[in-house]
């Protein structure tokens, strides 16, 4: 069975408002990332009760179990990447891009990210 990482982005656009699903991310190597989280003491951290329509739809209507739920700030990124070795940046590189470039602080972005076998 294949594990998939499913990684979807959220940004709440007015600080008081509700957060909106922005985009999906996957990752190459679902293994990898599962490992940098744990190493980086975010993985397995409950999804927080205020995710998106979009995002609960998903979780929703999966075929598969959400395993290994988590959300990242952006901030957090950084500390994962500190796990991963230099041919991994590329992803989380580009994860806390996007976010900085929907909200310049990164206080109104987050990842939201589980793992299924697929």
């Amino acid at each position: 069975m294949t594990v998939q990482a499913l990684v979807l982005c959220e940004h709440r656009p007015d600080p008081q408002g509700a957060w909106e699903l922005t985009a999906r991310f996957l990752h190459a190597d679902p293994a990898a990332l599962l490992d940098q989280l744990d190493r980086a003491g975010v993985a397995g951290r409950a999804h927080p009760d205020d995710l998106s329509l979009q995002s609960r739809s998903e979780l929703l209507f999966q075929d598969e179990e959400a395993r290994h739920p988590t959300t990242l700030t952006v901030t957090e990124i950084h500390d994962v990447q500190a796990h991963a070795p230099p041919e991994e940046w590329g992803n989380l590189h580009a994860w806390a891009a996007f976010m900085y470039a929907l909200d310049p602080t990164g206080e109104h972005t987050r990842l939201i990210v589980w793992f299924t076998d697929h």
